[in-house]
């Protein structure tokens, strides 16, 4: 009960600072995110966290290792030179999820392929001619987003392709943005995406170890039932 609360008391202050910070975007105040962006992934941290007690199963530190590198990124991107650090921190991040997806995955789906080289093939063609001394380290990026998104469906878990999708568009809308044409608006969708990406990636990864967790149970009582019968 009590850890249920701490849940409920985690999402009403992430909607809190969540809200706050789409309102700094939109009002242009970026000197105020410094106290905003920077709390948004240690709430949705602390709530994987608490899931993970609720649930009685361990953190899993590839997953938990994205989690820390993305704020990381976040923190580094509120800096004008930071660009690059940032960069290097998402993509490590989307390499440790790549290695959790992989690790959780259930099948391959040869069929997905098709549409997420579709994705990447269009937007590189989009985005090319803006990049100028960025190109390699956005096609890098670029590969390494679309590698994330389709291991994600090899997982078979909704919540995680829907966080993965989500973190695909964030990640698109925002090198348009950088390198095409800066909006305010692109800004929000940017924010928007990306926080219901990493909440959706909690919540699917929350959902698949209860799962593991419940099935590695059942086979540890069916093991015992029969040493006890045999």
């Amino acid at each position: 009960m009590i850890k249920s609360i701490h849940t409920k008391l985690l999402f009403v202050l992430l909607a809190i600072v969540f809200v706050w910070d789409l309102a700094f975007i939109a009002m242009d105040y970026s000197v105020w995110r410094f106290f905003t962006k920077p709390l948004l992934l240690p709430i949705i941290g602390l709530l994987y966290y608490t899931y993970s007690k609720q649930g009685v199963f361990p953190m899993n530190r590839w997953f938990l290792s994205g989690l820390v590198l993305s704020f990381l990124g976040d923190v580094f991107l509120l800096f004008g030179w930071g660009f690059m650090p940032g960069l290097g921190s998402f993509l490590l991040a989307h390499i440790c999820y790549i290695i959790y997806f992989f690790k959780s995955k259930k099948n391959d789906v040869w069929g997905a392929l098709p549409f997420v080289i579709l994705y990447l093939s269009s937007f590189l063609y989009y985005i090319y001619p803006y990049l100028n001394e960025m190109r390699i380290p956005v096609i890098v990026y670029g590969i390494t987003i679309a590698t994330m998104l389709y291991c994600s469906i090899t997982t078979r878990s909704l919540l995680l392709l829907i966080g993965a999708i989500l973190f695909v568009v964030s990640d698109s809308v925002l090198a348009i943005n950088m390198f095409v044409q800066n909006t305010i608006g692109k800004e929000l969708i940017v924010m928007i995406t990306y926080v219901f990406a990493q909440l959706m990636l909690v919540l699917g990864v929350v959902n698949l170890e209860k799962k593991t967790e419940i099935f590695n149970k059942n086979e540890t009582y069916e093991r015992k039932d029969n040493r006890f019968f045999s």
